[in-house]
């Protein structure tokens, strides 16, 4: 096997239509099995990479979820990092207080509002609407929320959140989808992490804010053309699909 990692993120990259993995990106991750390292960069719950595993058909090596607030590495749960009580429950009253639609992530549930309109987007974890959101998601672990204003609220939303929870990390992962996590928690980050354990030369590959991280570490990154291009202009190479980085392998 090289010495190498090849770290891709799912939604809107290998999983372009967050439904399923198309039949020649699985079959180009499927021939590079035993030849490179493999891992999964998701914003996503480790749960449902176990949804794209059932897909193509083996483990993932390195799975990284919650943009980074929970790495396993061969099985074994390497490092996790929840949002601490105090900032997640101010967090909540800002979230209530402005009427966002939203999901907490506990790695089982996503639990909120948020309702999607494409079950097939929803891989192995349910969805539930807490009656009393403060004193429901308050006392459990989460790893992430996220955050998803209406329509041309984003980026004022963004900004606004960065700003009151400077101690947390914060990003815009889509038109109306904003992530947060504890602070340094990033999958460069999660990378980063795992090359302490095992040096390797990284290729990533994304298509979202929350992959510039991955893209400003590795050796080699990818990302698909229809990222904003504020994404596209920190990657290396410019695709239109996940298999056409076996070119540049």
């Amino acid at each position: 096997m090289e010495n190498k990692l090849l770290v891709t993120d799912l939604d809107g990259t290998f999983v372009k239509d967050s439904r399923q993995v198309a039949s020649k990106d699985k079959k180009l991750f499927i021939s590079l099995k035993g030849k490179l390292h493999l891992g999964i960069a998701t914003g996503r719950s480790v749960k449902e990479i176990d949804f794209i595993e059932e897909q193509i058909g083996f483990k993932i090596n390195n799975k990284i979820g919650f943009n980074g607030g929970l790495i396993v590495m061969e099985g074994q749960k390497i490092f996790e990092k929840f949002i601490e009580t105090p900032i997640l429950r101010e967090l909540l009253y800002y979230i209530q207080e402005n009427q966002l639609v939203y999901d907490a992530l506990d790695g089982k549930n996503r639990i909120g509002t948020y309702q999607s309109g494409n079950q097939g987007r929803i891989w192995n974890v349910p969805l539930v609407k807490p009656e009393d959101m403060i004193a429901e998601i308050a006392p459990l672990r989460i790893y992430k929320i996220n955050v998803r204003p209406e329509a041309g609220r984003c980026t004022s939303t963004l900004l606004d959140l960065q700003n009151k929870f400077p101690q947390l990390s914060i990003c815009k992962s889509g038109p109306e989808r904003i992530e947060i996590t504890p602070a340094d928690i990033t999958k460069g980050q999660a990378i980063e992490r795992i090359k302490q354990i095992q040096p390797l030369e990284v290729i990533t590959v994304g298509d979202s804010e929350n992959d510039i991280s991955m893209f400003e570490l590795a050796d080699t990154s990818f990302c698909l053309r229809h990222a904003a291009s504020e994404v596209r202009n920190t990657a290396d190479h410019v695709i239109d699909d996940f298999y056409e980085i076996a070119q540049y392998l």
